[in-house]
């Protein structure tokens, strides 16, 4: 029997904007402000580019994320640049609050959906964060209308780990009351959400209603490409 259902955060509740050219665009302002006027837009683009396959790499081996303090380092070692701390520190909450400011829509079906669950089961968020952290994600989460509906929510910067580990279930599931086997995760990444979810021994769901990700022979027990199928999936699972 079902008890709970936990959800990924990024194109399952969320659609995921990417805002590089916005973040490329701010980089360059600051460090044209303090005297790096020499420094091209496309150079900032290559730095961008290596910050991320840093914090993939991170991701994907370490099972862990980090925010905009490290990244924003990073960018700016490739760039050869030493901001002082005020300028550091402002373009750091600048990276922060990119992600929220480009209104990142919710993903169709969601504000139907997650009331009629939250009147059926214990709703759990368990989110790999990238640049803005999950206070961000909160409060974006509040000013949507869809903060009350979780019973617990699970952030990758404030747990130390990111999915697939197997605490970032866990632990979710922990705070729930509800063991594994009678929890449900949906998400859309096969690594993390699906081989993540089943490793603990939860039923996993793939949503590819926003981005259809190779499987890479990670195989969920169900796929649905619109969270409306969620419903009479969940009860069927409720049938004996």
């Amino acid at each position: 029997m079902v008890q709970a259902v936990t959800f990924d955060f990024w194109n399952t509740v969320c659609v995921a904007v990417s805002m590089n050219e916005v973040r490329a665009a701010c980089i360059q302002e600051t460090v044209r402000q303090k005297g790096h006027t020499d420094i091209s837009a496309a150079r900032i683009e290559r730095a961008i580019e290596r910050a991320w396959g840093e914090w993939y790499r991170v991701w994907e081996e370490e099972q862990r994320t980090f925010g905009a303090d490290r990244w924003v380092s990073l960018v700016l070692r490739e760039l050869g640049v030493t901001l002082d701390l005020a300028a550091h520190t402002a373009l750091v909450r600048a990276m922060r609050l990119s992600g929220m400011a480009a209104r990142p829509p919710l993903v169709e079906g969601v504000e139907r959906l997650l009331p009629r669950l939250a009147s059926r089961y214990k709703l759990g968020l368990i989110c790999d964060t990238g640049l803005s952290p999950g206070q961000m994600l909160r409060q974006w989460m509040a000013a949507q209308g869809i903060l009350g509906y979780f019973d617990h929510l699970t952030f990758s910067d404030e747990l130390g780990v990111s999915k697939p580990h197997p605490r970032a279930f866990l632990d979710t599931l922990e705070h729930l009351g509800v063991p594994p086997q009678a929890a449900v995760h949906v998400g859309d990444y096969p690594r993390t959400d699906i081989a993540g979810a089943k490793a603990v021994g939860m039923r996993a769901v793939r949503f590819t209603g926003v981005r259809d990700w190779p499987t890479d022979g990670v195989q969920a027990d169900a796929d649905i490409a619109s969270l409306d199928e969620l419903e009479a999936l969940l009860a069927a699972w409720a049938q004996p």
